[in-house]
């Protein structure tokens, strides 16, 4: 897929989808040279996975702070 249905999918900026495969944090292919020349190919299982590995999961409770004191009243 290109970077525009890459971003569209996840709900980013093609800015910032060409940034994470810049910086290497996102597999793709790289046809051509740099540029506009160039163009950006990613298969959509590598983007699956780059976003499954961007999952955090939540903590199923957060205690109450100790340093905290709340008055109710």
């Amino acid at each position: 897929m290109t970077v525009k249905e890459a971003a569209r999918r996840l709900g980013l900026s093609p800015s910032l989808i060409y940034q994470l495969c810049n910086e290497r944090l996102l597999p793709h292919y790289r046809l051509g040279g740099k540029g506009k020349r160039g163009r950006i190919m990613i298969e959509e299982s590598d983007l699956s996975a780059f976003l499954a590995n961007c999952r955090q999961e939540a903590k199923p409770e957060v205690p109450p702070l100790r340093h905290i004191h709340l008055n109710h009243g």
